[in-house]
Protein backbone atom coordinates (compact mmCIF):
# COMPACT_ATOMS: atom_id res chain seq x y z
CA UNK A 1 0.00 0.00 0.00
CA UNK A 2 3.12 2.57 0.47
CA UNK A 3 3.69 3.17 -3.43
CA UNK A 4 0.18 2.65 -4.23
CA UNK A 5 -2.85 5.93 -4.86
CA UNK A 6 -6.12 5.46 -4.05
CA UNK A 7 -8.71 7.36 -6.36
CA UNK A 8 -12.46 6.73 -7.34
CA UNK A 9 -13.12 7.59 -10.69
CA UNK A 10 -16.71 8.96 -11.98
CA UNK A 11 -18.70 7.38 -15.28
CA UNK A 12 -21.06 9.17 -17.04
CA UNK A 13 -22.55 7.51 -20.53
CA UNK A 14 -19.49 5.28 -20.41
CA UNK A 15 -17.02 8.54 -20.27
CA UNK A 16 -15.06 9.17 -17.12
CA UNK A 17 -16.25 12.67 -16.17
CA UNK A 18 -14.47 13.08 -12.99
CA UNK A 19 -11.53 12.10 -10.79
CA UNK A 20 -10.92 12.40 -7.33
CA UNK A 21 -8.24 11.15 -4.36
CA UNK A 22 -10.07 8.48 -2.16
CA UNK A 23 -9.60 11.24 0.96
CA UNK A 24 -11.70 13.54 -1.04
CA UNK A 25 -14.21 10.55 -1.38
CA UNK A 26 -14.59 10.00 2.18
CA UNK A 27 -15.21 13.68 3.23
CA UNK A 28 -17.70 13.13 0.54
CA UNK A 29 -19.40 10.33 2.67
CA UNK A 30 -18.47 12.00 5.73
CA UNK A 31 -21.32 14.27 4.32
CA UNK A 32 -18.43 17.27 4.66
CA UNK A 33 -18.70 18.38 0.88
CA UNK A 34 -21.47 17.26 -1.48
CA UNK A 35 -20.79 16.84 -5.58
CA UNK A 36 -23.30 19.28 -7.28
CA UNK A 37 -22.46 18.20 -10.80
CA UNK A 38 -24.57 14.95 -9.55
CA UNK A 39 -27.64 16.14 -8.06
CA UNK A 40 -30.48 13.69 -7.95
CA UNK A 41 -28.58 11.25 -9.68
CA UNK A 42 -27.26 7.66 -9.60
CA UNK A 43 -23.67 7.72 -10.61
CA UNK A 44 -21.23 4.75 -11.64
CA UNK A 45 -17.82 4.82 -9.95
CA UNK A 46 -14.40 2.87 -9.78
CA UNK A 47 -12.17 2.62 -6.68
CA UNK A 48 -8.96 2.48 -8.48
CA UNK A 49 -5.03 1.46 -7.16
CA UNK A 50 -2.66 3.40 -8.99
CA UNK A 51 1.30 2.10 -8.71
CA UNK A 52 4.54 5.02 -8.78
CA UNK A 53 4.12 4.02 -12.50
CA UNK A 54 0.75 5.80 -13.15
CA UNK A 55 -0.37 2.01 -13.77
CA UNK A 56 -3.89 0.79 -12.43
CA UNK A 57 -3.59 -2.65 -10.26
CA UNK A 58 -7.13 -3.21 -8.58
CA UNK A 59 -10.17 -1.61 -9.40
CA UNK A 60 -13.86 -2.23 -7.84
CA UNK A 61 -16.98 -0.72 -9.76
CA UNK A 62 -19.67 0.23 -7.69
CA UNK A 63 -22.70 2.59 -7.99
CA UNK A 64 -23.56 5.72 -5.68
CA UNK A 65 -26.64 7.89 -5.59
CA UNK A 66 -26.69 11.53 -4.78
CA UNK A 67 -29.54 14.04 -3.58
CA UNK A 68 -31.01 17.16 -4.72
CA UNK A 69 -27.88 18.86 -2.98
CA UNK A 70 -24.78 16.70 -4.34
CA UNK A 71 -24.68 14.66 -0.86
CA UNK A 72 -24.52 11.14 -0.81
CA UNK A 73 -28.29 9.44 -0.24
CA UNK A 74 -29.03 6.44 2.36
CA UNK A 75 -26.26 4.43 4.06
CA UNK A 76 -23.83 3.84 1.85
CA UNK A 77 -21.33 1.94 2.88
CA UNK A 78 -19.28 -0.05 0.97
CA UNK A 79 -15.82 -1.97 1.89
CA UNK A 80 -13.94 -0.90 -1.47
CA UNK A 81 -10.28 -2.18 0.33
CA UNK A 82 -12.00 -5.48 1.80
CA UNK A 83 -13.55 -6.28 -1.73
CA UNK A 84 -9.98 -5.50 -3.43
CA UNK A 85 -7.64 -7.31 -1.52
CA UNK A 86 -10.22 -10.66 -1.59
CA UNK A 87 -11.10 -10.06 -5.38
CA UNK A 88 -10.21 -12.20 -8.07
CA UNK A 89 -7.77 -10.86 -10.98
CA UNK A 90 -8.88 -9.39 -14.47
CA UNK A 91 -6.59 -7.95 -17.58
CA UNK A 92 -3.01 -6.99 -17.47
CA UNK A 93 -3.01 -3.01 -17.96
CA UNK A 94 0.63 -2.96 -17.59
CA UNK A 95 1.81 -3.65 -14.12
CA UNK A 96 0.54 -7.24 -14.14
CA UNK A 97 -3.28 -8.83 -13.90
CA UNK A 98 -5.11 -6.50 -11.74
CA UNK A 99 -7.11 -7.43 -9.28
CA UNK A 100 -11.14 -6.82 -9.98
CA UNK A 101 -14.48 -6.81 -8.36
CA UNK A 102 -17.22 -5.92 -10.12
CA UNK A 103 -21.33 -7.31 -9.82
CA UNK A 104 -20.02 -10.55 -12.06
CA UNK A 105 -16.89 -11.27 -9.77
CA UNK A 106 -17.99 -9.90 -6.27
CA UNK A 107 -15.98 -11.77 -3.32
CA UNK A 108 -18.80 -10.85 -1.32
CA UNK A 109 -22.21 -11.86 -2.36
CA UNK A 110 -23.79 -8.96 0.10
CA UNK A 111 -22.40 -6.11 -1.91
CA UNK A 112 -23.38 -7.68 -5.08
CA UNK A 113 -26.67 -5.58 -5.86
CA UNK A 114 -24.53 -2.27 -4.95
CA UNK A 115 -21.56 -3.34 -7.96
CA UNK A 116 -21.65 -2.98 -11.45
CA UNK A 117 -20.44 -4.74 -14.70
CA UNK A 118 -17.59 -2.61 -16.72
CA UNK A 119 -17.27 -2.99 -20.88
CA UNK A 120 -14.57 -5.31 -21.41
CA UNK A 121 -14.56 -4.99 -25.39
CA UNK A 122 -10.99 -3.17 -26.46
CA UNK A 123 -11.99 0.41 -26.35
CA UNK A 124 -14.40 -0.03 -22.71
CA UNK A 125 -13.76 0.69 -19.46
CA UNK A 126 -10.30 -0.86 -18.60
CA UNK A 127 -9.41 1.03 -21.09
CA UNK A 128 -11.36 4.38 -20.54
CA UNK A 129 -9.81 3.96 -16.89
CA UNK A 130 -6.08 3.36 -17.66
CA UNK A 131 -5.66 6.45 -20.04
CA UNK A 132 -7.21 8.32 -16.85
CA UNK A 133 -4.31 7.27 -14.84
CA UNK A 134 -1.63 7.81 -17.57
CA UNK A 135 -3.36 11.37 -18.18
CA UNK A 136 -2.98 11.90 -14.36
CA UNK A 137 -4.87 14.58 -13.70
CA UNK A 138 -5.05 14.23 -10.04
CA UNK A 139 -1.17 14.83 -10.29
CA UNK A 140 -0.18 11.92 -8.69
CA UNK A 141 4.00 11.99 -8.32
CA UNK A 142 5.27 9.32 -10.51
CA UNK A 143 8.86 8.06 -10.02
CA UNK A 144 9.21 6.20 -13.36
CA UNK A 145 6.90 7.61 -15.59
CA UNK A 146 9.64 7.45 -18.25
CA UNK A 147 8.97 3.74 -18.89
CA UNK A 148 5.31 4.22 -18.61
CA UNK A 149 3.81 2.91 -22.57
CA UNK A 150 0.61 4.64 -23.44
CA UNK A 151 -2.10 2.40 -24.34
CA UNK A 152 -5.68 3.06 -25.96
CA UNK A 153 -6.92 -0.47 -26.17
CA UNK A 154 -7.45 -3.01 -23.71
CA UNK A 155 -5.83 -5.68 -26.21
CA UNK A 156 -2.49 -3.88 -25.70
CA UNK A 157 -2.88 -4.60 -21.75
CA UNK A 158 -2.03 -8.06 -22.82
CA UNK A 159 0.86 -7.66 -25.01
CA UNK A 160 4.75 -8.11 -23.55
CA UNK A 161 5.57 -4.63 -22.46
CA UNK A 162 7.65 -2.49 -24.82
CA UNK A 163 10.61 -2.21 -22.32
CA UNK A 164 10.55 -5.83 -22.74
CA UNK A 165 11.62 -6.27 -26.03
CA UNK A 166 15.52 -5.72 -26.18
CA UNK A 167 15.57 -8.16 -23.37
CA UNK A 168 13.73 -10.64 -25.72
CA UNK A 169 16.14 -10.17 -28.41
CA UNK A 170 19.22 -10.48 -25.75
CA UNK A 171 17.38 -13.58 -24.80
CA UNK A 172 17.73 -15.06 -28.67
CA UNK A 173 21.33 -15.02 -28.19
CA UNK A 174 21.91 -16.54 -24.78
CA UNK A 175 19.37 -19.87 -25.57
CA UNK A 176 20.56 -20.75 -22.16
CA UNK A 177 19.32 -17.96 -20.23
CA UNK A 178 15.98 -17.13 -22.53
CA UNK A 179 14.41 -20.25 -22.93
CA UNK A 180 12.73 -19.98 -19.16
CA UNK A 181 12.33 -16.32 -18.99
CA UNK A 182 10.25 -16.44 -22.21
CA UNK A 183 8.40 -19.49 -20.82
CA UNK A 184 7.71 -18.12 -17.44
CA UNK A 185 6.72 -14.52 -19.17
CA UNK A 186 4.38 -16.60 -21.78
CA UNK A 187 2.92 -18.22 -19.05
CA UNK A 188 1.87 -15.06 -17.63
CA UNK A 189 0.79 -13.65 -20.13
CA UNK A 190 -1.67 -16.44 -20.48
CA UNK A 191 -3.03 -16.65 -17.50
CA UNK A 192 -4.06 -12.76 -17.98
CA UNK A 193 -5.93 -13.64 -21.11
CA UNK A 194 -7.70 -16.64 -19.22
CA UNK A 195 -8.05 -14.32 -16.46
CA UNK A 196 -9.60 -11.66 -18.64
CA UNK A 197 -11.60 -13.74 -20.79
CA UNK A 198 -13.52 -15.75 -17.82
CA UNK A 199 -13.85 -11.88 -16.34
CA UNK A 200 -15.70 -11.32 -19.62
CA UNK A 201 -17.66 -14.53 -19.72
CA UNK A 202 -18.75 -13.81 -16.25
CA UNK A 203 -19.51 -10.32 -17.50
CA UNK A 204 -21.49 -11.89 -20.30
CA UNK A 205 -23.12 -14.44 -17.99
CA UNK A 206 -24.39 -11.54 -15.50
CA UNK A 207 -25.94 -9.59 -17.84
CA UNK A 208 -27.86 -12.66 -19.77
CA UNK A 209 -29.09 -13.71 -16.15
CA UNK A 210 -30.27 -10.34 -15.44
CA UNK A 211 -31.95 -10.30 -18.90
CA UNK A 212 -33.36 -13.83 -18.09
CA UNK A 213 -34.81 -12.48 -14.89
CA UNK A 214 -36.37 -9.35 -16.16
CA UNK A 215 -37.87 -11.49 -18.97
CA UNK A 216 -39.29 -14.22 -16.62
CA UNK A 217 -40.32 -11.01 -14.03
CA UNK A 218 -41.92 -9.79 -17.43
CA UNK A 219 -43.36 -13.18 -18.59
CA UNK A 220 -44.96 -13.49 -14.62
CA UNK A 221 -46.48 -10.05 -14.41
CA UNK A 222 -48.34 -10.76 -17.96
CA UNK A 223 -49.35 -14.10 -16.94
CA UNK A 224 -50.73 -12.88 -13.47
CA UNK A 225 -52.78 -10.12 -15.19
CA UNK A 226 -53.91 -12.60 -17.95
CA UNK A 227 -55.23 -15.20 -14.74
CA UNK A 228 -56.65 -11.89 -13.37
CA UNK A 229 -58.66 -10.56 -16.47
CA UNK A 230 -59.66 -14.19 -16.86
CA UNK A 231 -61.17 -14.26 -13.12
CA UNK A 232 -62.78 -11.01 -13.72
CA UNK A 233 -64.27 -12.15 -17.21
CA UNK A 234 -65.77 -15.39 -15.32
CA UNK A 235 -67.23 -13.46 -12.47
CA UNK A 236 -68.72 -11.44 -14.79
CA UNK A 237 -69.93 -14.21 -17.03
CA UNK A 238 -71.60 -15.88 -13.74
CA UNK A 239 -73.33 -12.28 -12.66
CA UNK A 240 -74.63 -12.51 -16.70
CA UNK A 241 -75.64 -16.14 -16.80
CA UNK A 242 -77.52 -15.13 -13.43
CA UNK A 243 -79.13 -12.22 -14.58
CA UNK A 244 -80.09 -13.41 -17.52
CA UNK A 245 -81.86 -16.65 -15.75
CA UNK A 246 -83.44 -14.00 -13.54
CA UNK A 247 -85.16 -11.86 -16.59
CA UNK A 248 -86.13 -15.02 -18.83
CA UNK A 249 -88.24 -16.24 -15.40
CA UNK A 250 -89.74 -12.49 -15.24
CA UNK A 251 -90.44 -12.65 -18.98
CA UNK A 252 -92.13 -16.19 -18.50
CA UNK A 253 -94.16 -14.70 -15.51
CA UNK A 254 -95.00 -11.96 -17.39
CA UNK A 255 -96.34 -13.85 -20.88
CA UNK A 256 -98.44 -16.43 -18.78
CA UNK A 257 -100.19 -13.58 -16.31
CA UNK A 258 -100.40 -11.90 -20.21
CA UNK A 259 -102.10 -14.88 -21.40
CA UNK A 260 -104.31 -15.12 -18.37
CA UNK A 261 -105.52 -11.56 -18.82
CA UNK A 262 -106.14 -11.89 -22.64
CA UNK A 263 -108.38 -15.08 -21.67
CA UNK A 264 -110.44 -13.41 -19.20
CA UNK A 265 -111.03 -10.00 -21.37
CA UNK A 266 -112.07 -12.75 -24.69
CA UNK A 267 -114.68 -14.42 -22.17
CA UNK A 268 -115.95 -11.09 -20.60
CA UNK A 269 -116.63 -10.03 -24.16
CA UNK A 270 -118.19 -12.72 -25.04
CA UNK A 271 -120.68 -13.09 -22.25
CA UNK A 272 -121.72 -9.46 -21.51
CA UNK A 273 -121.63 -8.22 -25.15
CA UNK A 274 -125.67 -7.04 -24.85
CA UNK A 275 -125.33 -6.02 -21.80
CA UNK A 276 -122.44 -3.93 -22.23
CA UNK A 277 -124.28 -1.87 -24.70
CA UNK A 278 -127.99 -1.59 -22.82
CA UNK A 279 -125.61 -0.27 -19.96
CA UNK A 280 -123.73 2.18 -22.48
CA UNK A 281 -127.17 3.55 -23.62
CA UNK A 282 -128.43 4.15 -19.67
CA UNK A 283 -125.11 5.94 -18.93
CA UNK A 284 -125.01 8.01 -22.44
CA UNK A 285 -128.84 9.20 -21.10
CA UNK A 286 -127.85 9.52 -17.55
CA UNK A 287 -125.19 11.89 -18.00
CA UNK A 288 -127.22 13.95 -20.75
CA UNK A 289 -129.52 14.30 -17.97
CA UNK A 290 -127.45 15.35 -15.30
CA UNK A 291 -125.90 18.22 -17.73
CA UNK A 292 -128.49 19.95 -18.61
CA UNK A 293 -129.89 20.05 -14.67
CA UNK A 294 -126.20 21.82 -14.00
CA UNK A 295 -126.39 24.43 -17.06
CA UNK A 296 -130.11 25.14 -15.87
CA UNK A 297 -128.69 25.68 -12.51
CA UNK A 298 -125.87 27.78 -13.87
CA UNK A 299 -127.46 29.97 -15.76
CA UNK A 300 -129.84 30.69 -12.96
CA UNK A 301 -126.79 31.52 -10.60
CA UNK A 302 -125.39 33.77 -13.66
CA UNK A 303 -128.57 35.77 -13.71
CA UNK A 304 -128.47 36.60 -10.14
CA UNK A 305 -124.79 37.64 -10.05
CA UNK A 306 -125.55 39.59 -12.93
CA UNK A 307 -128.42 41.65 -11.46
CA UNK A 308 -126.32 42.28 -8.71
CA UNK A 309 -123.17 43.27 -10.40
CA UNK A 310 -125.71 46.25 -12.41
CA UNK A 311 -127.35 47.43 -9.35
CA UNK A 312 -123.77 47.76 -7.77
CA UNK A 313 -122.71 49.54 -10.88
CA UNK A 314 -126.17 51.90 -11.25
CA UNK A 315 -125.16 52.49 -7.18
CA UNK A 316 -121.76 53.57 -8.27
CA UNK A 317 -122.68 56.03 -10.98
CA UNK A 318 -125.21 57.76 -8.75
CA UNK A 319 -122.52 58.18 -6.06
CA UNK A 320 -119.59 59.07 -8.57
CA UNK A 321 -122.33 61.88 -9.61
CA UNK A 322 -122.73 63.21 -5.94
CA UNK A 323 -119.32 63.39 -5.09
CA UNK A 324 -118.17 65.14 -8.39
CA UNK A 325 -121.29 68.08 -7.39
CA UNK A 326 -119.41 67.88 -4.16
CA UNK A 327 -116.24 68.21 -5.56
CA UNK A 328 -117.16 71.02 -8.14
CA UNK A 329 -118.54 72.98 -5.06
CA UNK A 330 -115.31 72.63 -3.04
CA UNK A 331 -113.45 73.69 -5.79
CA UNK A 332 -115.03 77.28 -6.65
CA UNK A 333 -115.35 77.83 -2.55
CA UNK A 334 -111.53 76.93 -2.05
CA UNK A 335 -111.04 79.71 -5.41
CA UNK A 336 -113.26 81.99 -3.66
CA UNK A 337 -111.02 81.46 -0.04
CA UNK A 338 -107.77 81.28 -2.26
CA UNK A 339 -108.94 85.04 -4.03
CA UNK A 340 -110.02 86.56 -0.94
CA UNK A 341 -107.04 85.38 0.86
CA UNK A 342 -104.44 86.25 -1.61
CA UNK A 343 -106.22 90.14 -2.20
CA UNK A 344 -105.62 90.71 1.32
CA UNK A 345 -102.20 89.67 1.25
CA UNK A 346 -101.20 91.20 -1.90
CA UNK A 347 -103.02 94.38 -0.86
CA UNK A 348 -100.84 93.93 2.51
CA UNK A 349 -97.77 93.50 0.87
CA UNK A 350 -98.28 96.49 -1.86
CA UNK A 351 -99.08 98.96 1.09
CA UNK A 352 -95.69 97.61 2.87
CA UNK A 353 -93.87 98.62 -0.15
CA UNK A 354 -93.14 94.78 -1.89
CA UNK A 355 -92.71 94.89 -5.46
CA UNK A 356 -93.08 92.03 -7.61
CA UNK A 357 -90.64 91.40 -10.39
CA UNK A 358 -90.72 88.01 -12.20
CA UNK A 359 -87.72 86.84 -14.80
CA UNK A 360 -88.76 84.48 -17.97
CA UNK A 361 -86.77 84.53 -20.89
CA UNK A 362 -88.01 86.42 -23.77
CA UNK A 363 -89.12 89.55 -21.22
CA UNK A 364 -86.15 89.44 -18.58
CA UNK A 365 -87.35 91.25 -15.50
CA UNK A 366 -90.95 91.72 -15.66
CA UNK A 367 -92.27 94.47 -12.99
CA UNK A 368 -95.93 92.48 -12.29
CA UNK A 369 -98.97 94.75 -10.55
CA UNK A 370 -101.39 93.71 -7.56
CA UNK A 371 -104.26 93.48 -9.91
CA UNK A 372 -102.35 91.04 -12.30
CA UNK A 373 -100.79 88.89 -9.27
CA UNK A 374 -103.82 85.96 -9.34
CA UNK A 375 -103.45 86.14 -13.49
CA UNK A 376 -99.91 85.72 -13.20
CA UNK A 377 -100.26 82.62 -10.62
CA UNK A 378 -102.96 80.93 -11.90
CA UNK A 379 -100.55 80.21 -15.24
CA UNK A 380 -97.32 82.13 -15.53
CA UNK A 381 -96.22 80.93 -19.15
CA UNK A 382 -100.21 82.14 -20.16
CA UNK A 383 -99.59 85.33 -18.96
CA UNK A 384 -95.71 85.97 -20.26
CA UNK A 385 -96.86 84.82 -23.14
CA UNK A 386 -99.25 87.56 -23.77
CA UNK A 387 -96.75 89.98 -22.50
CA UNK A 388 -94.29 88.68 -25.35
CA UNK A 389 -97.65 89.56 -27.96
CA UNK A 390 -97.53 85.25 -29.14
CA UNK A 391 -99.64 82.91 -28.27
CA UNK A 392 -99.25 80.30 -25.51
CA UNK A 393 -98.09 77.55 -27.99
CA UNK A 394 -95.71 79.91 -30.00
CA UNK A 395 -94.24 80.68 -26.51
CA UNK A 396 -93.42 77.59 -25.51
CA UNK A 397 -92.50 76.56 -28.84
CA UNK A 398 -89.50 78.84 -28.13
CA UNK A 399 -88.68 77.96 -24.75
CA UNK A 400 -87.88 74.63 -26.03
CA UNK A 401 -85.57 76.21 -29.04
CA UNK A 402 -84.14 78.70 -26.53
CA UNK A 403 -83.10 76.27 -23.65
CA UNK A 404 -81.67 73.64 -26.66
CA UNK A 405 -81.22 75.14 -30.11
CA UNK A 406 -80.83 72.13 -32.37
CA UNK A 407 -82.41 71.16 -35.69
CA UNK A 408 -85.89 69.47 -34.56
CA UNK A 409 -86.11 68.02 -38.09
CA UNK A 410 -87.26 64.40 -37.48
CA UNK A 411 -86.73 61.38 -39.82
CA UNK A 412 -88.36 58.10 -40.46
CA UNK A 413 -87.73 56.51 -37.16
CA UNK A 414 -88.98 60.02 -35.61
CA UNK A 415 -85.19 60.92 -34.44
CA UNK A 416 -84.13 64.46 -34.39
CA UNK A 417 -81.61 65.47 -36.83
CA UNK A 418 -79.73 67.37 -33.67
CA UNK A 419 -77.97 69.56 -35.67
CA UNK A 420 -76.61 72.73 -33.39
CA UNK A 421 -78.18 75.79 -34.97
CA UNK A 422 -78.55 79.64 -34.41
CA UNK A 423 -80.66 80.77 -31.03
CA UNK A 424 -83.59 83.22 -31.80
CA UNK A 425 -83.85 85.38 -28.61
CA UNK A 426 -86.73 86.85 -29.07
CA UNK A 427 -90.43 85.10 -29.34
CA UNK A 428 -92.11 87.25 -31.66
CA UNK A 429 -89.26 86.16 -34.48
CA UNK A 430 -89.79 82.73 -33.75
CA UNK A 431 -91.24 80.59 -36.41
CA UNK A 432 -91.94 76.67 -35.65
CA UNK A 433 -90.66 74.61 -38.70
CA UNK A 434 -88.49 77.60 -39.89
CA UNK A 435 -85.96 78.61 -36.94
CA UNK A 436 -85.73 75.76 -34.82
CA UNK A 437 -84.24 73.70 -38.69
CA UNK A 438 -80.54 73.57 -39.47
CA UNK A 439 -79.68 75.06 -43.15
CA UNK A 440 -80.22 71.73 -44.86
CA UNK A 441 -83.25 70.91 -43.48
CA UNK A 442 -84.59 74.31 -43.86
CA UNK A 443 -83.87 74.69 -47.73
CA UNK A 444 -85.40 70.94 -48.32
CA UNK A 445 -88.47 72.55 -46.59
CA UNK A 446 -88.77 75.66 -48.44
CA UNK A 447 -88.33 73.37 -51.80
Amino acid sequence: MAGLTEAVVFFKDAEVVKEMFFAEFEAVLDDVVGIPDFANDEIQAAFVQIDETLRVTGVVFFTISFDSRGKVTGQWNIPLRHLLDHSSYGPDLGAGPIRVACRSACPVAWYRRQLWDPDTTAAGTFSRISAAALRNRLGIISEGADRVVSRAHVADFFKIPAYGAPQAEHLTTTSSVAGPVFHRRYRNKLQAIRRAEQLKLATQAETFSRALELQAEGFTRQLLDRESLIRNQKVKLDESLVLEQEVQSRLDRQQRLMAQKTEDLEALFEKGGQDYQSQMAGLRKEYADELERRLKDQAIHLEDALRRREQELYDRATEIVELRGELSTLREQNRRLMVDSDDKLLKAMVEKGVVFIAYHPGVEHLVISQDEMPEYLCDPLAYIASRCEVSDTQYREWLAHYRLPICRATDDEMQYCGQPIKKVMRPMLFRSGESDRCHEHSTSGLA
